[in-house]
């Protein structure tokens, strides 16, 4: 939780076996958490939930992470928005430059995952210049593996 207030999470994954492993953590921690297997069904979901924080994989069918991240901020929508990613070969800075708050190795540690979510949810979202996302030193970059 942030603080004493469990948040509202929208996980978006298109592997069914990390989508539940990673919303079975967030619960666990206490928050409540709305899946989608894709962008284009996140997309849907975010017409009619406020979810505090969307956590979204890059690499989907349907509709990509920075394709769902580009429509969210062309309707004008900055929520908050963490990318999981188990690639290299979309640099972070290309991906806080579209509107990510940050990029997350995937698998990541538990600890690593709810830090993740204390420092990026609304409402005390604070926001770092695109500049440094590609410091190796980026307090917007963990990773690690995932911890049940």
């Amino acid at each position: 939780m942030t603080g004493d207030r469990p948040l509202h999470i929208l996980l978006v994954d298109d592997e069914p076996m990390v989508l539940r492993a990673l919303a079975r953590l967030l619960q666990r921690a206490g928050h409540t958490v709305l899946t989608a297997p894709d962008g284009e069904a996140a997309a849907r979901l975010l017409e009619v939930e406020d979810p505090d924080l969307v956590l979204c994989d890059v690499r989907m069918p349907v509709l990509d992470g920075p394709g769902l991240l580009r429509r969210l901020r062309a309707r004008g929508d900055g929520r908050p928005l963490v990318f999981l990613t188990g690639y290299a070969d979309t640099p972070d800075a290309q991906l806080v430059e579209l509107g990510a708050q940050a990029v997350a190795s995937k698998p990541i540690t538990r600890d690593d995952l709810l830090a993740v979510i204390a420092r990026w949810a609304r409402p005390s979202s604070p926001s770092l210049p695109a500049a440094d996302a590609h410091a190796d030193a980026d307090p917007r970059r963990a990773g690690g593996t995932l911890a049940p």
